[in-house]
């Protein structure tokens, strides 16, 4: 059904055209009635399709994806059934905060997104390239966009917006660690990890469900490089990390990725120390060992940007039968209003846009998850009953080696001293939770920072 991707061009319309505008002899006005002329330039206003409002900056990829485990014990899905299944695969890789002139080394979340065309229907995988987010509900998602973008007033990078967001929000602690370690600049999109960060169910046959977290392992190795590699870099090649992944895959090298899944059971979820459904956690693979489901090859590239790449509508509620939702918070909030920026975005017959389409779609072709489960409880609004925003934290900074904790010390320092010392002292404060060692070291390197723009 979905056997060729190269099928997903727009359908070519009638090039007739002409190099003059129509006038009153060859030096009079031009004439209203020029419908050639109003149609050329109406054509090139809205030939531009409007930018996604996060993940701006971003490349594609095409190829396949294949079985090689079956996964027929944990998810009905058909395509996981059997090894060796083949279904094609469209990528969006991204930057999450960003403009088309964001430079790829910037420190930044990488959007990592998967379509997978099956016989079932469209599945859309969106992962990014750190394990954690921000914060663990969706309501609080357009106010973390927001401090995330530039300054309202000059439309400039301000760095008290993105540290007045870890002082607001302690659950991101384990984010700014995440993120401001070596891991959050990147070179090379062949050389990234990628997380689905939410938690999914998945149903097999039997009716049995289990939390599912998905993991895209690059074949090539990962590689990170540091925050003055990636600063001279944004000066030398913006556009890095796109011309490699475009020139690898031009040259015949296939960029290849393994997807891995860890399970658990939802019973579990009494007995850990924090929330599975929280997307500021991560789950201990060694007590949820990785499982191997695929391999990933993207072995040929867009012919077409804007129509293949800049179109390419993902939705995290293109599901299949045997994968659904969990109760994760930013999950649940993220189930509708992405359809819905696409019809912003697109306009309301995104879906028959030829990267988009799925044969005889209607709403009827939605998967509906938590079909069968019963579910009772005082409606409310509050706060998960065991958030935990530092014992994680401070365990991934304890995993770094000597240099990369004074890399991450560095980076957090170079752009806290910009703040206004109230934001200072409240992420100074989380960094003592985290650890009392890197606070020090954050509070030194900003005195030495402030020594020499003194100087």
């Amino acid at each position: 059904m979905y056997n060729n991707n190269r099928l997903f061009q727009p359908e070519k319309g009638n090039t007739r055209c002409t190099s003059h505008s129509q006038t009153v002899g060859v030096q009079g006005p031009v004439l209203i009635q020029d419908t050639v002329l109003h149609e050329t330039l109406e054509t090139f206003v809205f030939s531009t399709t409007p930018p996604r409002r996060i993940h701006t900056k971003g490349y594609g990829a095409f190829g396949y994806f294949y079985t090689t485990h079956s996964m027929k014990e944990y998810t009905k899905a058909g395509f996981l059934q059997a090894p060796n299944q083949q279904v094609p695969v469209a990528v969006r890789f991204s930057l999450a905060a960003s403009n088309q002139g964001t430079p790829d080394t910037s420190r930044n979340v990488r959007g990592f997104s998967t379509r997978f065309y099956t016989n079932e229907g469209i599945f859309d995988l969106l992962c990014n390239h750190l394990p954690v987010f921000f914060v663990r509900d969706a309501i609080r998602v357009p106010d973390i966009i927001s401090l995330l973008s530039p300054s309202p007033v000059n439309n400039l990078p301000d760095p008290e917006r993105l540290w007045s967001l870890f002082a607001k929000y302690p659950e991101a602690t384990n984010m700014l660690i995440w993120f401001f370690s070596d891991l959050g600049t990147v070179k090379s999109l062949r050389h990234i990890k990628g997380y689905s960060v939410s938690t999914y169910v998945w149903q097999n046959a039997q009716g049995v469900r289990r939390y599912v977290k998905y993991h895209w392992l690059p074949m090539a190795g990962a590689e990170y490089i540091d925050q003055q590699e990636a600063q001279w870099l944004a000066c030398q090649d913006p556009d890095i990390a796109g011309r490699d992944l475009y020139d690898s895959i031009a040259k015949g090298n296939a960029v290849e990725y393994e997807l891995c899944v860890q399970l658990m059971n939802p019973e579990d979820a009494k007995l850990l120390p924090f929330d599975p459904l929280d997307d500021t956690k991560v789950w201990d693979e060694a007590q949820y060992p990785l499982l191997p489901v695929g391999r990933m090859v993207l072995n040929y590239n867009p012919e077409n940007y804007a129509e293949q790449v800049e179109k390419l509508a993902f939705n995290p509620a293109n599901l299949l039968p045997g994968l659904e939702f969990s109760d994760d918070k930013v999950l649940q909030g993220r189930t509708f209003i992405y359809s819905d920026a696409q019809r912003h975005r697109l306009g309301p017959d995104f879906r028959n846009i030829p990267v988009n389409k799925q044969p005889n779609w209607s709403p009827a072709s939605m998967v509906s998850s938590g079909n069968g489960r019963y579910v009772a409880g005082e409606i409310m609004r509050a706060e998960i009953p065991n958030p935990d925003d530092f014992t994680q934290a401070s365990q991934k900074y304890e995993s770094f080696s000597v240099s990369e904790k004074k890399n991450l010390a560095n980076n957090i320092a170079s752009g806290l001293v910009n703040a206004q010392p109230n934001t200072q002292c409240t992420v100074l404060w989380h960094l003592e939770k985290v650890s009392p060692a890197l606070a020090e070291m954050v509070r030194n390197q900003m005195l030495l920072y402030t020594d020499t723009v003194r100087r």
